[in-house]
């Protein structure tokens, strides 16, 4: 590939990062009920959210989940090259718009590991000279791929456990409506708390942005100073999405969840970014989406509602369904990419 050409898809990749980092500001449902409580004013909630969400980011930059995508995941000596990376960002973008135009609810880590996937089997195959067999770190693709099994579950668990707990140790020793008010009112404020603590949590584990630009680094595309300077400006744009697009989701939502109770809130909140922590520390990118649905299912069960089967049936299929697809979709795309000599 030509340098001009190369350098192009190098700076084509940086700005998709960037533009990936304010997707995942501009998608996040975090703040809705702290929002939906009225603890504070919404501009100064989405403020507050903006830079916790940048900031869970940019802290992490320097490994965790970053590395796990940009490098950690692949075999020993094996790095992207920038078409790699282009193709995964193509190709997991693409099938999360399909799968928006057809309603129905994906995963982007899912989308990108998945495509990850495809691209390097192909490039191992076709191009490389790789064995597809050592091309993957696969106890690290293993443990990956567990743990978005792993994580919706233990967040069911975890908010079932701390409702009972909550439930059994202070809200059946409330007596009286006025009680049971002023103590919600309590609430709201540890959800702000809870909000926060969940929102550095979604950045710290958002490694679609900075996966992509770990790669660059990892192949030498871009120096240790340069990574971090972009590692800074997706923080900042993870801030504006929040701040300029994330807000018309978050008052949908929040308009729904009104007649919702603060301590039910917080449960969620803290249970998933307890799950979001662990996982993060672990280096584990994870569903953000699919640990709050289990979340309020654990949530419903302690409190005997109701659940959605069929629904939570047809979201596992698709959840399921989302990384063989999309590591399809970018295999077949880097090989059509092989065919016409572009790489």
């Amino acid at each position: 590939m030509a340098d001009g050409i190369g350098q192009i898809i190098i700076i084509v990749l940086i700005v998709l990062a960037i533009a990936l980092a304010f997707s995942i500001g501009a998608n996040d449902e975090t703040l809705s009920a702290l929002v939906g409580t009225g603890v504070i004013k919404f501009r100064m909630a989405l403020i507050i959210g903006g830079l916790a969400i940048g900031g869970g980011m940019i802290s992490t930059s320097g490994g965790f989940v970053a590395k796990t995508v940009g490098s950690d995941i692949l075999g020993e000596g094996l790095v992207y090259t920038t078409s790699m990376l282009l193709t995964v960002l193509i190709s997991s973008i693409l099938w999360l718009v399909i799968g928006s135009f057809a309603g129905i609810p994906l995963s982007s880590t899912h989308s990108l590991i998945g495509s990850v996937v495809g691209v390097v089997i192909t490039y191992s195959i076709f191009q490389g000279g790789v064995d597809p067999q050592t091309a993957f770190n696969w106890e690290k693709l293993g443990e990956v791929i567990l743990s978005w099994f792993i994580s919706p579950i233990s967040g069911l668990l975890v908010t079932y456990l701390i409702f009972k707990i909550i439930t059994r140790v202070y809200l059946k020793q409330l007596k009286g409506l006025n009680q049971i008010e002023t103590s919600e009112q309590y609430f709201k404020w540890i959800l702000l708390v809870a909000v926060i603590f969940a929102e550095i949590w979604v950045g710290a584990n958002s490694g679609e942005a900075l996966g992509i630009l770990y790669g660059l680094l990892d192949n030498g595309s871009i120096e240790v100073d340069q990574y971090f300077l972009y590692a800074i400006i997706c923080g900042i744009f993870a801030f504006l999405g929040i701040y300029i697009a994330a807000r018309y989701v978050i008052k949908n939502l929040a308009s729904q969840m009104i007649d919702s109770r603060p301590s039910e809130g917080l449960v969620i909140q803290t249970s998933s970014a307890i799950i979001l922590m662990i996982a993060t520390l672990l280096s584990l990118p994870i569903s953000h989406s699919h640990v709050i649905v289990f979340c309020i299912i654990g949530l419903n069960l302690a409190q005997k509602k109701e659940v959605d089967t069929k629904g939570l049936g047809r979201m596992a299929i698709y959840w399921v369904l989302t990384f063989p697809i999309a590591a399809i979709m970018a295999g077949l795309l880097y090989f059509g990419l092989i065919l016409i000599g572009f790489i």
